[in-house]
């Protein structure tokens, strides 16, 4: 994929978000189900436990952390441990009750333009040095460090290499990156939206964003089957080639599939840095 594409689809998708925050918001109010399994492992590795009474918070990175779905759902899940939550989207619309939530500091960000503004000085996206956005605005290294329902936004395998890599310089020693990877493909009524948003696309004389990479699709919102997203769906050697990116620095602790009807929707990974 060229840089001229890459950034038209994540234009694409920031300019959906914006539109239609209010809708999409309404539509993720629940816990999904993977974040309980989640919880429950992160609670066999006593995460958190080490800080009970030394005075030191937990700290949360939520990348891409919509309207903090996820930091209600760690607050019920942990009561015990007084968390803290750095919490980061480009969409400031979705995450306008931030400061309603105890213990969250909210940023504004939006990281892949600001990868692709480096990569557009090195001429290529396979031939980029990792970035360190996150570092320098601020954002410190946490405890746990989590990215739910963005991942498919990121444009091709060498980015999505970065993003992960990024994950998990922001993550302590000892704490665990959660990522999940969303499988639409497999969802029978959610293949048939995307190939029919290709379809538009392809017709669409106005659509210079093609030729796509492989498992690259569009999709429509709600009614509309126009191709207003960008969505990459993952098959299990992406994922693993993925892990083996970040080589040593991390320790696999769990893949899992679940979420949708068919508790297959989502791929789940969790991760410990251990160097």
């Amino acid at each position: 994929m060229d840089l001229t594409t890459a950034h038209k689809l994540i234009e694409l998708n920031n300019r959906f978000y914006a539109e239609h925050a209010a809708s999409f918001s309404a539509t993720r109010s629940s816990p999904w189900e993977g974040w309980g399994r989640a919880a429950e492992l992160l609670t066999q590795l006593n995460w958190g436990g080490e800080h009970k009474g030394d005075g030191r918070h937990p700290f949360v990175l939520d990348l891409a952390c919509g309207n903090l779905r996820f930091e209600r759902f760690l607050l019920d899940a942990f009561p015990d441990l007084d968390l803290r939550f750095n919490a980061i989207d480009a969409c400031p619309e979705l995450a306008k009750d931030a400061s309603q939530i105890p213990g969250t500091t909210f940023f504004k960000m939006d990281v892949l333009g600001s990868l692709l503004d480096d990569w557009t000085c090195l001429g290529a996206l396979g031939h980029a040095t990792p970035n360190r956005h996150l570092a320098t605005a601020g954002v410190p290294a946490c405890d746990l460090t989590a990215c739910f329902g963005f991942m498919h936004h990121v444009p091709s395998f060498a980015m999505r290499a970065c993003m992960l890599d990024m994950l998990v310089d922001r993550t302590a020693l000892g704490g665990n990156v959660i990522i999940s990877f969303w499988q639409f493909m497999h969802d029978e009524r959610l293949a048939r939206k995307a190939l029919a948003a290709d379809s538009v696309a392809r017709e669409s004389t106005s659509n210079v964003m093609f030729p796509l990479d492989e498992n690259d699709h569009f999709l429509g919102w709600q009614s509309d089957p126009s191709p207003l997203r960008y969505c990459h769906h993952f098959d299990e050697s992406e994922i693993d080639a993925l892990v083996a990116s970040v080589g040593t620095r991390v320790r696999e602790i769990a893949r899992y599939s679940a979420d949708g009807g068919s508790g297959t929707l989502n791929r789940y990974l969790i991760l410990e840095r251990i160097a």
